[in-house]
């Protein structure tokens, strides 16, 4: 697929998407599609490890839906199917969150796995749908509590409020704030982190703790049990084994 209004690059097993429809990034039936289809391909890659994602410009990492798009609300992948996507993805996704992020912005970030946020007093993060009379439509109503807590989240959403980057690093919306200047630096040094962590291994952690989530403990369990065999039996572990062993840094393939 030819994209155009997403920009997808991928160096060192690390995949950066930038919503390339500034100056806020709206969602478009163009975005969902292309974001869709990128986070399929992702998926399936050996060449990614890690993602980000992140907005173009400065003003906004993503304001959401683009309300003048409403006529396309039904067609194409819904808001769902690419937030699921993400969070349910075996692949770490980071959230450079360089300006606002609201309504499905926000729903996009808190998708992610992890959340790192520029410092930016004029950027906030929230979600506003209440005061239109609707709800978060794209998971947010579930995700914001199994992340924040139930009356936090409540708080947040019913008056909804939008957060500037100190208060949402305090209540533990993001993890981390940094200099709007170092923002893709600090992200690709985390994500380039994350590669090297065993991709396997990874997607184990990842894969069970979104099913534990979702599904019950007895679920996730299972799967933890599932993953532990196929790891047991993997190059990765005896590359780690033999790497402790030896006392030198491990070259994990994700075999």
């Amino acid at each position: 697929m030819e994209y155009k209004n997403i920009i997808v690059s991928t160096k060192d097993f690390v995949t950066t998407i930038v919503l390339n429809r500034p100056p806020m990034n709206s969602v478009n039936l163009g975005v969902r599609e292309e974001l869709f289809h990128a986070v399929t391909e992702i998926e399936k890659s050996k060449e990614t490890r890690a993602v980000i994602i992140t907005g173009a410009g400065e003003k906004g990492f993503s304001a959401g839906m683009d309300v003048s798009d409403i006529a396309n609300i039904t067609k194409g992948p819904n808001g769902n199917d690419i937030m699921n996507a993400i969070s349910r993805s075996t692949k770490p996704y980071i959230a450079a969150i360089n300006g606002h992020a609201l309504g499905g912005g926000c729903e996009t970030a808190i998708a992610c796995h992890f959340r790192i946020m520029a410092d930016n007093p004029k950027a906030f993060i929230g979600l506003p749908e209440v005061n239109l009379g609707i709800t978060p439509g794209w998971g947010g109503v579930q995700r914001l509590p199994r992340l924040l807590g139930k009356s936090k989240a409540l708080d947040i959403i019913l008056f909804s409020k939008r957060l500037p980057p100190a208060e949402a690093l305090a209540i533990g919306l993001v993890d981390k704030v940094v200099p709007a200047a170092d923002l893709m630096k600090e992200a690709t040094a985390f994500a380039v982190a994350l590669t090297k962590r065993p991709p396997l291994a990874v997607a184990a952690v990842l894969d069970g703790i979104s099913v534990g989530l979702e599904k019950g403990f007895d679920e996730g369990l299972r799967l933890d049990i599932e993953w532990s065999k196929k790891l047991a039996a993997s190059k990765d572990a005896v590359e780690g084994i033999t790497a402790f062993l030896q006392k030198r840094e491990p070259n994990f393939t994700g075999e």
